[in-house]
């Protein structure tokens, strides 16, 4: 009886209402602090692209992607879950409602059906020869202009106009030896499995630094430069996070933020060359 009386006590009732009250508050609070923006982290999907994305020693993921990545997540709130997609797939993924973002993308008609593209960068690719001359010696030094050429290229690229008539041509020829990555292209090219791929021009110093052994050459053959861009999906995001991303990639733009990432990455003769301008 005293314990009922003394929880009946006027004082008692009135500190249990402001506790409850106070209770509220803070899960108020906490709705309030929640990022309305990205209510549940983003499924974010990483390809082997080096210098964009490839993994250290460690097998810990590194390169510019990473770095976009964390500074896109620290300007809109939104967090990423890294997830791990080949080219072939990632498309796949994306029309399948099973990936939010990617880093690193080409615009094509069919896939703007699907998502958004962001440009922020201008990338020319290049072709990767082996240093051994082909023996017999090739018809031409460009091997563009050699039917013998055989060439090694990775499911899921869009090289772009310049390069898609000629792999057409080899590919008639029976000469096209298809791969998941485009790090088994460039291996088939070192060991004397293909006379040559199509790389990304940020990327020769990678490669050229993991075959040190077997000695690779690039050659420029005067190819236009295509834009790579953050692809974001139509299906799975609301514009609202379309326009916060593509607002802060336009201010990493304008402050210099993105200029830094790359020159982290790529050589200093190709860091203001590759950004893309457009705000």
């Amino acid at each position: 009886m005293h314990k009922t009386a003394e929880a009946d006590h006027p004082v008692n009732q009135l500190r249990r209402i402001l506790l409850l009250a106070l209770g509220s508050l803070a899960l108020l609070s906490g709705v309030a602090h929640a990022d309305p923006l990205c209510p549940r982290p983003l499924r974010l999907a990483y390809s082997m692209l080096p210098p964009l994305y490839y993994q250290d020693e460690q097998g810990e993921g590194r390169g510019i992607e990473v770095d976009l990545a964390q500074a896109l997540s620290h300007r809109t709130g939104c967090t990423f879950l890294p997830t791990y997609e080949s080219r072939i797939r990632l498309w796949a993924a994306f029309d399948a409602s099973q990936v939010d973002i990617s880093l690193s993308g080409v615009a094509t008609a069919e896939r703007e059906r699907f998502a958004v593209f962001l440009p922020y960068l201008h990338l020319r690719n290049v072709l990767l020869l082996r240093n051994a001359a082909r023996s017999p010696a090739p018809a031409s030094p460009n091997p563009m202009n050699d039917p013998e050429t055989t060439l090694a290229v990775t499911r899921g690229f869009h090289y772009g106009p310049f390069w898609e008539p000629w792999i057409s041509q080899v590919q008639s020829r029976g000469l096209v030896s298809q791969v998941a990555e485009e790090g088994d292209a460039v291996r088939l090219v070192a060991i004397g499995r293909a006379d040559t791929t199509i790389v990304r021009e940020i990327a020769w110093s990678y490669y050229a630094s993991q075959y040190s052994d077997r000695p690779l050459r690039k050659l420029d053959v005067g190819a236009t430069a295509g834009v790579m861009s953050v692809v974001l999906s139509r299906k799975t995001l609301d514009p609202a996070v379309h326009k916060a991303i593509a607002k802060a990639l336009s201010e990493m733009k304008a402050d210099g933020s993105l200029l830094r990432i790359l020159q982290k990455h790529l050589p200093a003769e190709l860091a203001d060359k590759v950004i893309d301008g457009g705000q």
